[in-house]
């Protein structure tokens, strides 16, 4: 084994995972409360545009949520000349305690990319009917501290010992075809609902729970207890002389999971100028049957030895040793040294989905040209929820102009302010969402001070005269 294959091992296997895979809600949520954004029934089946609409394929809509507590700025330093070039947190030249005081116990990052296929919605007389096909692609990561310590510090001293518990990857694709209806109860109440197929295609969860690395001058060692899920048609284990898994292989493609899912949601106009309403969202799972499952598990421990002398970098390092092409080099290594050797899959498995919760309030005035609204939104997760409390304010000139602003208060780290904009001039309807605008990038557009963030953005074809039902 190389001499710096511990070293970059697990940082390495992190850079591949998030170059491949972009979990968090992506719908972004200033568009609650606006009337004319078209897919607003993502959020609550019972909220409806004002108008019917096609939208465009692929075009139609395309939306991107990220949430984490990590930022740009934990990992890339400035230049330690004027005009050098920006540093990593890898570089000698980042001091090890600076860099490890802005790393969090746990630090998280979850992306979901979801990108509407085909989108149909229309009015029959009050009742709204939605039909989509769209795609969804999710990661998410959960890093220890240990992990970063493990990366920047290494073997420092005559002894070291990390221990990285529950470092956990998991990344998935599925198709989803939906069908929602939503009507009036009575004028001030709405309640709408959707069912939805999904089509999976492919997903793995890799976990350690526990990974203990001991360093000392003789030995190295390392006691891991984990396990990798992988689901999919068609997947195969690679593996090496002596059985331990190095990678997977996709040998045919195809669907290799189904379920169902449902979407529930309610309007309601307690007194004039105020809405309330409540929703959750993707109530579901997709069954995985056990001939597309691939199981395997990484229980005991393994010593190296003749490792000493590890470095960060070269004193000689060139464009083909860059730390870059090293950490390229050894994207495989954290499965070497967890030792995963595949296990007997006896029965099918259910992957349920995290479903969503939103709660909000909103109150017109001047005619309803104006109005201000909260979202309380959770996310419950497999071992924790995601909460988030948005205000926003609301402006309705026209039905073929909206404009909301919003503030988040829980996530964001200060870049908290979001946007929404609804133009429908004559045959097109343009939408854009934003709920954490980045205040600060780099020349590349990359954000610095937060990876929080939900953008979303929307072509269509506007069907039939405007139309809201009414609430009283």
């Amino acid at each position: 084994m190389k001499k710096k294959i511990l070293k970059y091992g697990f940082w390495s296997l992190i850079l591949c995972v998030t170059s491949q895979f972009a979990g968090a809600q992506s719908i972004a949520r200033t568009a609650y409360f606006m009337d004319n954004a078209t897919h607003r029934h993502l959020m609550n089946p019972a909220l409806t545009p004002t108008q019917g609409y096609f939208s465009l394929p692929i075009v139609g809509e395309f939306s991107l949520g990220v949430e984490s507590n990590m930022a740009f700025t934990d990992f890339i330093y400035p230049a330690v000349t004027p005009g050098g070039e920006l540093l990593s947190f890898l570089s000698p030249d980042v001091d090890a305690t600076d860099f490890l005081s802005r790393i969090d116990p746990n630090n998280f990052l979850r992306m979901d990319v979801r990108t509407s296929i085909l989108s149909l919605g229309f009015y029959s007389g009050t009742d709204f009917w939605t039909f989509d096909v769209a795609s969804r692609v999710n990661m998410s990561l959960n890093l220890p501290y240990d992990l970063f310590a493990f990366a920047k510090i290494g073997k420092a001293n005559s002894e070291n010992e990390y221990h990285l518990d529950n470092l956990s990857i998991e990344a998935g694709a599925f198709a989803e075809v939906a069908l929602g209806y939503s009507r009036n109860i009575m004028n001030n109440l709405r309640v709408g609902g959707k069912i939805k197929y999904l089509a999976g295609g492919a997903n793995i969860k890799a976990c350690l729970k526990n990974m203990d690395i001991y360093m000392s001058d003789a030995a190295w060692t390392v006691t891991t207890e984990g396990q990798m899920d992988v689901y999919g048609k068609g997947l195969t284990f690679q593996k090496d002389e002596d059985q331990n898994i190095n990678g997977v292989n996709m040998e045919t493609s195809g669907m290799g999971g189904s379920g169902m899912a449902i979407d529930l949601g309610v309007t309601y106009s307690p007194i004039r100028n105020l809405d309330i309403s409540a929703a959750i969202v993707d109530l579901g799972s997709i069954k995985w049957k056990k001939d597309n499952i691939l199981q395997a598990s990484s229980s005991g421990t393994t010593t190296y030895t003749g490792l000493e002398n590890i470095s960060i970098q070269d004193e000689n390092e060139d464009e083909s040793n860059s730390t870059e092409n090293q950490l390229e080099e050894l994207k495989d290594d954290l499965i070497e040294m967890a030792n995963f050797k595949e296990q007997a899959v006896t029965r099918d498995y259910k992957q349920k989905l995290y479903p969503t919760i939103n709660a909000g309030a909103e109150y017109s005035m001047l005619k309803d040209k104006l109005s201000i609204g909260v979202l309380y939104t959770t996310r419950m997760m497999e071992d924790e929820n995601y909460s988030e409390l948005m205000g926003a304010l609301n402006l309705r000139p026209s039905k073929w102009f909206n404009l909301s602003g919003s503030y988040s208060f829980m996530h964001g780290k200060g870049e908290t302010l979001g946007f929404a904009v609804g133009f429908v001039p004559g045959i097109i309807n343009i939408f854009m969402a934003c709920d954490y605008t980045f205040l600060k990038v780099t020349p590349q557009y990359i954000p610095l001070n937060t990876m929080t963030s939900n953008f979303q953005l929307g072509l269509s074809i506007p069907l039939g005269p405007g139309h809201l039902p009414d609430k009283h």
